[in-house]
């Protein structure tokens, strides 16, 4: 690799530090999902992180410590995977409805919102065509670490959330940024009785507040001291 990739892309591992300083490691248990990028040569995995799984695009593209307009895709929610505890079998109650995945949406787009753009670090843009990048969200997998019946009995609600976040050069189409990571709730169950709880809002929240300044940090524009270097192999 020439000494100018390799620059390039300790430049964006900078983001991926960031990005994947959520709070709390990466589950080690349960079902995980495979990126797209797996085993593509055009990206590199990244080790030493906290996340279940990160990959750089060796060429992010031109210009892009300019880009400011960012559009937020609706998060994908149908077919979230439901991991029960081992040995449980699938439990109907923990079906999502049509409603509470709106609820949720909601929620993850407002959450985004909110923080991307918190002191004006990025302008957010109302379609793909207005934007130079585009933030695609997947929950991936809900892992509550008790049955229902558990709870009800006593049991604490924790649990676990899985999601995919993928950010695009919008005038290329090419992932830049491919994150699969878990972050912990005290309160898994808030996810499919999403009327009031702010337990999915928080976790949303610090996944977005991470991914702002690891944007930030990625275009030079500011210097994270909870960005650690990463270490970038080739797949």
């Amino acid at each position: 690799m020439s000494r100018t990739a390799s620059h390039k892309l300790m430049t964006v591992s900078g983001l991926m530090a960031a990005v994947l300083l959520v709070g709390g490691c990466a589950q080690s248990g349960g079902q995980q999902s495979a990126a797209p990028e797996q085993g593509d040569s055009a990206y590199l995995k990244a080790k030493n992180t906290r996340a279940d799984a990160v990959y750089i695009a060796e060429e992010p593209g031109e210009n892009a410590s300019g880009f400011r307009a960012l559009y937020i895709a609706p998060a994908v929610i149908d077919g979230v995977q439901i991991i029960q505890p081992e040995g449980v079998e699938s439990d109907a109650e923990w079906e999502i409805s049509d409603l509470e995945s709106e609820v949720l949406r909601k929620a993850i787009s407002d959450e985004f919102s909110t923080t991307l753009t918190y002191e004006s670090a990025y302008n957010l843009v109302d379609s793909e065509e207005d934007a130079d990048m585009v933030l695609h969200t997947t929950v991936v997998a809900l892992h509550p670490y008790a049955t229902k019946a558990e709870v009800d009995a006593g049991a604490r609600k924790g649990g676990a959330v899985t999601i995919s976040l993928a950010l695009v050069n919008e005038g290329t189409g090419k992932v830049m940024v491919r994150s699969i990571d878990t972050k912990s709730t005290d309160d898994i169950y808030a996810f499919h009785q999403v009327e009031a709880d702010p337990a999915f809002n928080l976790i949303f929240r610090s996944w977005g507040n991470s991914l702002r300044r690891g944007l930030l940090f990625l275009q030079g524009r500011t210097s994270d001291p909870l960005a650690t270097e990463l270490l970038l192999k080739e797949q």
